[in-house]
């Protein structure tokens, strides 16, 4: 959540004041004494993951409205504000029952790695350092690291509860969707890249609003979860 605020708010007030970015940065980086104390105040009455995912649903949607509507720079932004929230998405996928373990780490280390790059070229792109062609290209890269994760995850722990074979196969089909949009990069072609990438972010949506649900329930007290309270067993010592 932090690292959001840190990357939109640094580009918004650069462009908007037209202030050099150091001091803009310098300005962020002292409130966060402050974001601090208040994720630790909340920690336990807000499943951040969730709710991250589910903004990081209506910045992607929000991009692709933009898209449609021609505001290339809305559009820049909102990707910027994805990218930052994909990283709860990354994160949280480490919690899935993976069968795997060792091999999810590995990948999933690789896969926020992804997620921070992107943000580094989402960030570019809305400063106006990259555009068109390059952009592209230095997009599809982190994309596919982001890919693998995502079916690395769902595979290696298919079915698993809370998540379920639905939520699985949709984390399956947004994973190989992010793929197959790198794959149509470096083949050059724009017009299927265009289609790839309108059913990778209708995957994407429909599985974090299944992959959201789930973390809300790891997230919550075992008692609850079960559907039971526990009970303590007595000690030998007191029979």
């Amino acid at each position: 959540m932090y690292l959001a605020v840190v990357a939109v708010l640094t580009l918004f007030l650069h462009s908007l004041a037209d202030w050099a970015w150091w001091v803009t940065l310098l300005l962020i980086v002292l409130v966060l004494p402050v974001a601090l104390v208040i994720g630790l105040m909340t920690r336990h009455e807000v499943r951040w993951s969730t709710v991250l995912s589910y903004l990081s649903v209506a910045a992607l949607l929000g991009a692709v409205a933009a898209q449609v509507a021609g505001a290339t720079a809305a559009r820049d932004w909102c990707l910027l504000i994805w990218s930052a929230l994909l990283l709860a998405v990354a994160i949280g996928c480490s919690s899935h029952p993976m069968r795997r373990p060792a091999w999810g780490l590995f990948v999933g280390f690789w896969g926020v790695v992804g997620v921070l790059w992107l943000v580094v070229i989402q960030a570019l792109a809305v400063a106006g350092v990259l555009g068109g062609a390059s952009y592209t290209w230095w997009a599809a890269w982190p994309l596919a690291l982001i890919g693998v994760w995502f079916l690395v995850a769902s595979a290696t722990g298919f079915g698993a509860r809370p998540f379920g074979p639905i939520i699985d196969s949709l984390g399956l089909l947004t994973g190989a969707a992010f793929i197959a949009i790198t794959l149509m990069t470096w083949t050059d072609l724009a017009e299927l890249r265009r289609v790839v990438g309108v059913v990778a972010a209708a995957s994407y949506s429909l599985w974090v609003l299944g992959l959201g649900w789930a973390l809300w329930v790891l997230e919550s007290p075992a008692e609850n979860r079960d559907g039971f309270r526990s009970h303590p067993v007595p000690s030998s010592a007191n029979a």
